[in-house]
């Protein structure tokens, strides 16, 4: 039987859809469609709002012609993300850790567990750049992608953005949460069509939403089905914060964060992926995709360029003086929110 190259790109790519996903709230709750392109560039359709009414005409006049919902595209070339990792021959003859100091592995094993444990974390590292992604995107509107001679903005102009001050913040005693809700609920549904679905709030927001006079009389009134506030932990960051009947929303917080070293590269900075004080309103059934470009890569064997579609594409190749070898991860990812009004942000404290 033949011997198999475990750095056979068709082994590692089969290696790589074995990996259990890393679980992202933001990105399995909003943009669980995914879509891959042949292309580096894609194409990004999105709209905004319409409600227009059919016409009313005589019967002795003709049908009047309605315009189609306009849309606006735009073509974009998302950055690619490229890890690796260097593997040497002084790598393959260290103990791993966890192995047995009286029964050491061979360097042939010791590569497969390299190989592994390489593109498991290299695929983590991309799952934390593609949810810090959509969290810029659902957050601000739009996303700036810095690194090493990349410098791009993607806007998508979005509006449903407030920012509350003085007595309307939820610290004080004279707001209204639960007003403020209902009423970007009602936004919403006016812009967009779709009824909220979600709201998560950052843990500060949290203690604030909960201890307000407002919730707590409401809460604790029951002749008003308004909903219950029932705190449960969940994997990775999520807490289940309870449910308000009057808006039809689930309310979670959700603690995450990711090591901002684009900003200043010399002090990298450790941020949320919700950011302090801000609450979003959002909808599971308004359509957003994670989008996919391609990447070009050279065949070693024939010298020749090659492109491949695909959600994670791996690669390696090999240095003779000094002798090593390089595994690559690449991936192109660009969250595409095409109902743009469907959601809302608002910070609150």
């Amino acid at each position: 039987m033949p011997e198999i190259d475990i750095y056979d790109p068709r082994i590692m790519h089969a290696a790589i859809l074995q990996i259990p996903p890393a679980n992202t709230f933001l990105k399995n709750l909003f943009f669980s469609t995914t879509e891959t392109f042949f292309t580096e560039h894609v194409d990004i359709d999105y709209y905004k709002g319409g409600r227009k009414m059919a016409p009313f005409v005589s019967d002795r006049k003709p049908g009047k012609v309605m315009d189609r919902r306009g849309f606006t595209t735009k073509t974009f070339t998302p950055p690619q993300i490229k890890p690796n990792r260097i593997l040497t021959p002084k790598d393959l003859q260290k103990r791993s850790m966890g192995e047995n100091i009286y029964s050491p592995k061979s360097p042939e094993e010791r590569a497969k567990e390299f190989l592994a444990k390489d593109l498991i974390e290299m695929d983590d590292a991309i799952t934390r750049r593609e949810e810090w992604l959509i969290s810029q995107i659902m957050f601000n509107g739009q996303v700036h992608m810095i690194g090493e001679d990349v410098d791009q903005i993607l806007d998508f102009n979005f509006t449903n953005s407030v920012e509350l001050s003085g007595t309307d913040l939820w610290t004080s005693p004279d707001s209204d949460p639960l007003e403020d809700l209902k009423n970007w609920r009602l936004s919403l549904v006016q812009k967009s069509g779709f009824n909220p679905t979600h709201v998560i709030m950052a843990s500060d927001v949290v203690s604030t939403f909960v201890r307000h006079p407002v919730v707590k009389d409401l809460l604790h009134n029951r002749r008003m089905e308004l909903g219950q506030i029932k705190t449960e932990l969940l994997p990775n960051g999520v807490t289940f914060v309870g449910t308000l009947n009057e808006i039809g929303c689930d309310i979670y917080s959700y603690d995450e964060w990711y090591v901002d070293d684009d900003t200043d590269p010399d002090h990298p900075t450790e941020k949320s992926m919700v950011p302090p004080g801000h609450v979003l309103m959002a909808s599971t059934r308004a359509r957003s995709t994670l989008l996919y470009g391609a990447a070009t890569l050279m065949n070693e064997a024939t010298k020749q360029f090659y492109t491949v579609e695909g959600t994670r594409i791996p690669d390696t190749w090999v240095e003779k003086n000094p002798a090593s070898r390089t595994l690559a991860l690449y991936s192109r990812p660009l969250p595409v929110p095409h109902d743009i009004d469907s959601w809302y942000v608002a910070k609150v404290i």
